[in-house]
């Protein structure tokens, strides 16, 4: 088994270095009051790892790249929905 690009885990890599800049950034602002912001990033960026995590099963389960990309798109869809909810 190969580990592809897909569009889950390539928009899981955009939004961790989405993440990981926009935290460098705006460091001074996210560190202040007691720090809670960083904190804050650390675990966005660490809830990449949970689509990163169902990619690597869609892509042992499904055979059918076509399928997969389907499949993670709309789990792209719904964790986008989710973090924009939150």
């Amino acid at each position: 088994m190969t580990y592809r690009p897909t569009i889950l885990n390539v928009s899981t890599g955009i939004f961790i270095v989405s993440c990981v800049v926009y935290a460098v950034v705006n460091y001074p602002i996210l560190s202040a009051n007691e720090g809670w912001g960083v904190v804050v990033m650390v675990g966005l960026t660490a809830s990449a790892l949970i689509p990163l995590l169902i990619d690597l099963l869609l892509q042992v389960f499904i055979k059918d790249k076509r399928a997969v990309n389907i499949t993670g798109l709309v789990v792209v869809i719904i964790f986008a929905l989710l973090y924009v909810t939150a």
